[in-house]
């Protein structure tokens, strides 16, 4: 049997129960989570986050991606090691959108992935 974790976004299944998502669709859900989560934003966790929607201020450029890689691969290193050993961030700016690909390996089954997020970058007019 495969293993299996609560779904994100939570959802009810068919049956009427939390949904579940295999192992490492599960984990790719929680570097999602992780990126997209504004430090402060969980009441109980208020340092968990990466908020990488805050830096739509800080225009597309090099320095944003690099700033970027740092946030990120730390944030990943502080909540995720446990399951993931980080292999790479890259980050690129390419026409107001911030890409982020992330190389991680598996620490339980050894298996080698990748995850691949945008984010548009929007600065104020």
């Amino acid at each position: 049997m495969t293993a299996q974790g609560l779904k994100f976004p939570l959802a009810i299944s068919q049956r009427g129960v939390a949904a579940a998502s295999p192992r490492t669709r599960q984990i790719r859900e929680q570097l999602e989570q992780l990126l997209f989560t504004l430090p402060g934003e969980r009441v109980t966790r208020p340092e968990f986050g990466c908020g990488v929607q805050r830096l739509v201020f800080a225009g597309a450029g090099e320095e944003t991606a690099a700033a970027a890689e740092y946030i990120i691969s730390t944030a990943i290193r502080n909540y995720l090691d446990d399951v993931m050993q980080l292999d790479a961030v890259r980050v690129s700016v390419h026409e107001s959108t911030l890409y982020i690909d992330i190389l991680y390996t598996l620490r339980d089954t050894g298996a080698e992935l990748s995850a691949s997020f945008d984010q548009p970058l929007q600065g104020v007019p």
